[in-house]
């Protein structure tokens, strides 16, 4: 008896759990349904990224082959600058002491000079009427050369003291822009160990490079004069171009990709609102596929719930489910099967995929159309 009664309290257990799973079935307040998109026409790309930095073609870095203090400033930042033009002044006092010191040294080695000179020619008539020994010809001579000697090098100093007074002078090497100023009027400036950096001058803003470097798996797909596309974080909703200048065969170094390689990539800035420094998210587009019939990758991901026993399954999704009795030829690396939503059921079709991006691919066949709503996944909607 106790058996029995066990038996039919199970019996009743069972019965009442699968009631309670029919009616939240029945009455669930949320079913799950089929998430789609259309198939549309576009263009796709096939491409590498990477990120790196905007730099005008060319920059130059002035700085003083003298020390002392800033005189003057003519320029500053933004400041549109010429060839040769002044940009700033060095105190010349200790430059044109320096001067006057040294031209005394020069006048008292060319006298020194001068009386040696003296000194061996008429030390060479003495050895002529033998009323010295040729000896002291010798001696003249070795006298007269150093004199000589030191006479040439008091020039040189003079020359070199010239030179430096005119690098008291600081003026623009090249036509430009100044994006960098690093000094200010009377600040002092020392030049014994290094040349202090005191202005940074962008030869034409016009035209920008961005210097970016890609892994080894990425660098033997990328050409000169492939075009490029980016993005700048101060326009996120505008899209520059440009094209790659430069492959750099050296390896760039080490990162956590890799080995890297450096590309440059040729800019136009006519409207000069690319500004130096700025992060560019670069895009070389290898291939490009005009006008296509483009999908979602996603559709290639989906796979339409098993078909199991009864219509309560098929309440669960809300939908029809897929015909199983079509013959689906068996997929390859171009041609993939993906499921189109007609009348509320799932039509499997086959598709030939061409290039790719990281979001659609190109696809093709009999089947499909532009406009077509193909299966990219499940999504619970309302009853």
């Amino acid at each position: 008896m106790k058996i029995i009664k066990k038996l039919i309290f199970l019996i009743v257990l069972a019965a009442s759990g699968y009631g309670g799973w029919i009616y939240y079935i029945n009455n669930s307040s949320e079913v799950v349904a089929y998430r789609t998109e259309k198939i549309t026409r576009s263009n796709i790309s096939a491409v590498v990224s990477a990120t790196g930095t905007l730099n005008p073609v060319i920059l130059v870095t002035v700085g003083s082959q003298v020390s002392g203090k800033i005189n003057k400033l003519y320029v500053k930042v933004n400041d549109h600058v010429t060839k040769d033009q002044l940009l700033a002044e060095v105190d010349p006092a200790l430059l044109l002491a320096q001067l006057k010191q040294d031209n005394s040294s020069l006048e008292n080695a060319r006298i020194a000079f001068e009386q040696t000179e003296r000194d061996l020619n008429r030390t060479k008539m003495l050895l002529a009427k033998d009323f010295v020994a040729k000896v002291e010809l010798e001696r003249a001579e070795q006298t007269y050369r150093q004199a000589k000697n030191s006479y040439e090098s008091a020039k040189t100093i003079i020359e070199r003291d010239n030179v430096n007074l005119n690098y008291a002078k600081i003026t623009s090497p090249i036509d430009g822009v100044v994006i960098g100023q690093s000094i200010t009027e009377g600040q002092t400036i020392q030049t014994s160990q290094s040349v202090p950096d005191l202005f940074k001058i962008a030869g034409n803003l016009n035209e920008m490079k961005i210097e970016v470097n890609f892994s080894e798996s990425d660098i033997n797909k990328i050409k000169v004069a492939m075009p490029v596309t980016f993005t700048v974080n101060a326009f996120p909703e505008r899209t520059f171009s440009g094209k790659v200048k430069t492959v750099n065969l050296n390896p760039a170094g080490l990162s956590t990709v890799g080995v890297t390689y450096g590309v440059v990539i040729e800019v136009k800035n006519e409207e000069e609102v690319l500004l130096p420094g700025m992060t560019g998210y670069v895009n070389v587009i290898l291939s490009e596929q005009k006008n296509v019939l483009r999908m979602p990758l996603s559709a290639l991901r989906f796979n339409p719930p098993k078909e199991q026993t009864g219509n309560t399954i098929s309440r669960m999704f809300g939908v029809q489910p897929a015909n199983t009795n079509v013959n689906i030829p068996r997929d390859t690396d171009k041609v993939k099967t993906v499921y189109l939503l007609r009348d509320g059921a799932l039509v499997p079709v086959q598709v030939t995929m061409g290039a790719a991006d990281d979001t659609y691919t190109e696809v093709s066949g009999d089947a499909i159309a532009e406009g077509s709503e193909v299966v990219v996944g499940l999504q619970k909607s309302k009853k």
